[in-house]
């Protein structure tokens, strides 16, 4: 096992996704923040006598220390990073001979599948933690570092809980990759995914009831957390149904891969 995770650490670092995607996210990042303090300069109202600030809209205070808060606003995006580098990372090892090659000198199906999730993961958890550094600075030469009180711990949570997010689309993405093995329908059907996640959770809490069955979607937690972000029921159920949605698609993921033929 620790030999196909070399060899797949070893590829990470010389494919250029490992300084793309991570740049895409930082600029991302920076031309988000610059439009929120463009809207926040052109939109700012008075009310009793004193400006109101536009990024007060947006439920989270503007200095620096609470930048992070902004990832909420364009997560979407990172998620299809997350199915586009896992879509396109594992369907060109199926077209390039390598899996089937894993395969020949003796690994087993579940290596090889646990290993693309892993570096998967860790390309994921780059791209997170530049967006959160991007963000916290980004908003702190806009707007100043601000109250840094609650600072560290909000950080964390946020930090933890959008890479968990993001790693269950890198699941998907990898489930989908195995599935298809092929590098256009992969790619297309993990964005799609993306999209008909958020438009369905949409629907189902629109509707008494339904609300139940968006609780098994990521987006339901991620859309909701920075209004829930001190409730710790709320945290542990968001985890909770992370990692079992991560715990699902690799199953189904791995089951499947074991039974397909590999040209």
């Amino acid at each position: 096992m620790a030999s196909i995770i070399n060899s797949d650490y070893f590829k990470l670092r010389k494919n250029i996704a490992l300084w793309l995607l991570p740049a895409a996210s930082l600029v991302a990042t920076v031309v988000t923040a610059c439009f929120m303090m463009f809207v926040d300069s052109g939109a700012a109202t008075v009310e009793g006598g004193e400006a109101v600030s536009s990024m007060d809209v947006f439920g989270f205070d503007p200095a620096g220390a609470f930048g992070a808060h902004a990832m909420f606003s364009i997560t979407n995006l990172y998620a299809i990073l997350a199915v586009v580098f896992s879509g396109l990372f594992i369907s060109n090892e199926y077209a390039s001979g390598t899996i089937a090659g894993a395969l020949c000198i003796g690994k087993s199906r579940v290596q090889v599948y646990l290993s693309k999730l892993l570096t998967s993961s860790t390309m994921m958890l780059l791209v997170t933690l530049v967006s959160v550094l991007a963000f916290i600075g980004s908003f702190t030469v806009l707007y100043g570092f601000g109250d840094g009180s609650h600072f560290p711990g909000e950080t964390l949570k946020i930090f933890g809980l959008q890479f968990l997010y993001h790693l269950c689309y890198a699941a998907l993405a990898c489930m989908l990759a195995f599935l298809i093995q092929n590098i256009v329908f992969s790619v297309s059907v993990g964005i799609f995914a993306v999209i008909i996640s958020g438009v369905l959770t949409d629907i189902l809490t629109a509707f008494d009831g339904f609300e139940v069955f968006a609780h098994a979607l990521p987006n339901y937690y991620i859309t909701r957390l920075s209004e829930h972000l001190n409730d710790p029921a709320f945290i542990t159920q968001s985890v909770i149904a992370s990692a079992v949605f991560i715990a699902v698609t690799t199953v189904i993921g791995s089951l499947a891969f074991s039974r397909k033929d590999i040209k």
